[in-house]
């Protein structure tokens, strides 16, 4: 749009990377849907509150020259894709993570709303799948409400009729175009953004790695492409922009950033297998430096392992279960640690702290028959779903008692009755004494709006009883390559490095890792 030239080179051989496989949500305040949420919820909000709440949340890690060009920015960009583009967005009632935070808000996401990828033609067969674990049968389920329709599908009538048209629909859509063309979330968004490149002439080079930066002195002006059919040197007049994901699949950088009792070498993560570290590498390569300076290395996500299948395929991010009543999470000791209602990027920080001296961090997810039946847990499907195939597995343990249960998952087994009997007292009260579950907006969202008093706080009473290990995972990472407030790659120095950019996940995360 500003008259350039532009490639996009993709490392893998579809087209999507890390948008694809996300929730499609964007958090950026001051944009120009928030004043008709702000009319519809009552409440008010400025960039000057989000500075504030942004630089408490990073602390010490709060580079607010960058903060203060992303708070700028940001609504700028939301104006110009949806003047310029296929890109669309709604304004979506949203908690922020920490609403106990004074500045927090409800107003500040942003959703991108369902697509019909059928309109990409020939380049349909080439954008990334869904992560084939998250899918209902082969459903993509995209808003909050579609998620609560699917929930209440066998116990309303009404629910079921909505969940039984939809995926009729779904199915003769497979049928005709070999696929679903609907796509919802990140799909939808990188859809959008595709459909607006290829109008534009834009091409995506396809299994086509960077794997070096071409120099001149001190400046980067190109790149040596690996192309299906031999290397490709490419010139940049203006520069190379890094967008490569981050190192979630990087095991050194991994090892050098986490926490050690986050990672033992097996990479439990649902992040996109192609993002590798390449940015970080090609950075380095041209005198940038890779730093983690952050309070989290990782975008992190509580995940749990199924054992009988191999690869991410088998990896499943804890988005739903924990959160709502009737469940309950332990460490090691039988004991909890924290909110099991909190964000996750708040959840496993909590979780890696409170399995003490264990040399791997872990946490135990139980739940009694009543809640697993509505909810599911892990990659169990809610009833009327089968779920032996994933107790003969060793994925999800069952046993008719608690002290059982402890026995199963070694646990003491006085210690987690002790500790599940004083949480259930809690929930029929509606307040969790411990750790406030259910206290505050964000809580609240994530619960079960027709339970009470407390809509996350549900008693674990009713067995049999079931439970699942939970690792560190992570969506992204946040430790990464140190740029200016221009996204300009810097040096030791800090002086910019002429003609390479870092973005996404590949920069030094905004907002220092929170």
């Amino acid at each position: 749009k500003a008259g350039l030239n532009v490639i996009v080179v993709e490392k893998q051989a579809v087209f999507g990377g890390t948008t694809a496989t996300s929730g499609g949500m964007l958090w950026i305040p001051g944009n120009h849907h928030s004043p008709a949420l702000q009319a519809q919820l009552g409440e008010s909000d400025s960039l000057d509150n989000a500075r504030q709440y942004i630089i408490a949340e990073a602390g010490d890690y709060a580079d607010v020259d960058r903060i203060d060009a992303y708070l700028q920015y940001g609504p700028e960009m939301i104006a110009f894709l949806e003047k310029e583009t296929h890109v669309k967005f709604e304004g979506a009632e949203y908690p922020d993570y920490n609403m106990e935070h004074p500045n927090a808000s409800r107003v500040r996401s942003l959703t991108s709303p369902q697509y019909d990828a059928g309109k990409l033609g020939k380049h349909f067969r080439q954008l990334k799948p869904e992560l084939p674990q998250m899918l209902f049968l082969g459903f993509a389920i995209g808003s909050s409400v579609e998620m609560k329709q699917f929930f209440r599908a066998g116990r309303s009538p009404r629910a079921f009729a909505a969940v039984a048209y939809k995926m009729a629909r779904h199915l003769v859509d497979s049928a005709i175009h070999g696929g679903p063309r609907r796509v919802v979330r990140g799909r939808a968004l990188i859809s959008r953004l595709a459909q607006s490149l290829f109008e534009l002439d834009v091409p995506i080079l396809l299994s086509s790695p960077a794997n070096e930066l071409i120099m001149e002195g001190e400046r980067v002006c190109g790149a040596v492409i690996a192309t299906p059919v031999g290397k490709r040197r490419v010139i940049a007049r203006k520069g190379v922009v890094l967008g490569s994901g981050g190192f979630p699949h990087d095991d050194k950088r991994r090892q050098a950033a986490y926490p050690t009792n986050a990672y033992d070498g097996v990479r439990r993560s649902v992040a996109n297998p192609g993002n590798t570290g390449d940015g970080a590498r090609l950075a380095e390569q041209a005198g940038g430096v890779f730093s983690k300076e952050v309070s989290n290395g990782g975008a992190w996500m509580p995940t749990s392992v199924r054992p009988d299948v191999v690869g991410p395929e088998g990896v499943w991010p804890h988005l739903v279960d924990r959160l709502k009543p009737g469940f309950i999470a332990v460490n090691g000791e039988g004991r909890r640690f924290g909110n099991e209602s909190a964000a996750y990027s708040a959840f496993v920080p909590m979780m890696l702290e409170g399995s003490g001296d264990e040399p791997l961090g872990f946490a135990w997810l139980i739940g009694g028959k009543n809640a697993v039946d509505r909810w599911g847990i892990g990659r169990v499907r809610p009833k009327p779903m089968s779920r032996n195939g994933f107790i003969q597995s060793g994925y999800l343990i069952e046993a008719p008692s608690i002290a059982q249960l402890a026995t199963a998952i070694h646990v003491d087994p006085r210690q987690l009755e002790q500790t599940v009997s004083h949480f259930n007292a809690d929930a029929l009260r509606g307040e969790d004494t411990q750790y406030k579950r259910g206290s505050n907006a964000y809580d609240a969202y994530q619960g079960d709006d027709e339970h009470g008093p407390n809509q996350c706080l549900g008693p674990v009473e009713k067995g049999p009883f079931y439970a699942i290990k939970m690792f560190a995972g992570e969506i992204g990472t946040f430790a990464g390559v140190r740029t200016d407030k221009f996204a300009r790659v810097v040096n030791e120095a800090g002086k910019p490095i002429t003609g390479l950019h870092a973005v996404g996940n590949d920069q030094l995360n905004v907002f220092g890792g929170a």
